[in-house]
């Protein structure tokens, strides 16, 4: 037993991640320095502790008792990931859990900045960067399942489109950067006047499409005239001057006879947004 003890100690302060090792009964008999920091508890009040007895949450101890047993049923090492308040705050880690003679050594790698780092790569691909709205390919994909539902239940779905006309007169006066602003500005409007099951998403470099689940074009009319008088309201300034945005909209509501795809829903409302920006422009 003594020249097991030896050999576990070895092991585990030998490691650069934090390490504990636990016996059949949960209760800890080893923990190297990194284990000690990162559980804030000194290591004599460590050692013979129940894993139910740490400084965390009741769900991570849990999951670490459930874990741990997994890991006694197998000669195999099992790796997990889990969330554990730590010093600065929550942060992730990968636990591996290794059986070793009578005892399950416990590792825990911080993985923290790598779960940010998929986090930002997942929202990179489904979010615009200017605005934070998703974007059109998100858009297509989210309408697309919104379709399959719509069509399986047969209950109302509607979009509206929400554009800023004269996108490219601000462009060209006032510059790209304040024509950001408008976009950012319009954006947030939307997001501030949509119900929790609705969503908005970035279309082009002008346009949103909003996306009301569970509302006819009766329903979608009320919404579009909310937004307008929110978007009223807004104002983009640059130094003493107030930018004007001028805003044409176009609705549409799936139509189970006609439209077989989203692509169709977005037409008939792209169509619709097309003829009341050229009646604005004098055309």
């Amino acid at each position: 037993m003594v020249d097991e003890t030896l050999s576990l100690d070895t092991l585990l302060e030998g490691s650069p991640t934090a390490a504990i090792a636990v016996d059949a009964q949960y209760h800890i008999h080893y923990a190297n320095e990194a284990a000690v920091q990162l559980f804030h508890t000194q290591r004599d009040d460590l050692l013979n502790m129940a894993l139910r007895q740490l400084n965390q949450s009741s769900d991570v101890v849990e999951a670490l008792e459930a874990f741990t047993e997994d890991a006694q049923l197998s000669a195999e090492a099992s790796t997990h990931r889990l969330s554990l308040v730590s010093g600065d705050g929550l942060h992730h880690y990968r636990v591996t859990f290794s059986p070793i003679d009578s005892h399950i050594a416990l590792f825990f790698q911080d993985v923290s900045d790598l779960v940010e780092m998929e986090k930002s790569l997942k929202d990179q691909a489904t979010h615009d960067t200017l605005t934070g709205l998703f974007n059109r390919r998100q858009l297509f994909t989210m309408g697309s399942q919104d379709v399959a539902r719509v069509k399986r239940y047969r209950t109302p779905y509607s979009i509206l489109i929400v554009s800023i006309a004269n996108i490219r007169d601000i462009n060209q006066t006032y510059g790209y950067v304040m024509g950001d602003h408008a976009l950012i500005c319009v954006a947030r409007t939307l997001q501030e006047q949509l119900r929790e099951s609705d969503y908005v998403a970035r279309l082009d470099n002008k346009s949103f499409v909003v996306c009301l689940i569970d509302a006819t074009l009766e329903q979608t009319s009320l919404v579009e005239k909310r937004i307008l008088n929110a978007l009223g309201q807004r104002k983009v300034r640059i130094a003493d001057s107030t930018i004007p945005i001028k805003i044409a909209t176009g609705a549409a509501e799936f139509q189970a006879e006609t439209d077989q795809l989203f692509d169709d829903l977005l037409l008939r409302a792209e169509h619709e947004e097309y003829e009341r920006e050229q009646k604005m422009h004098g055309s």
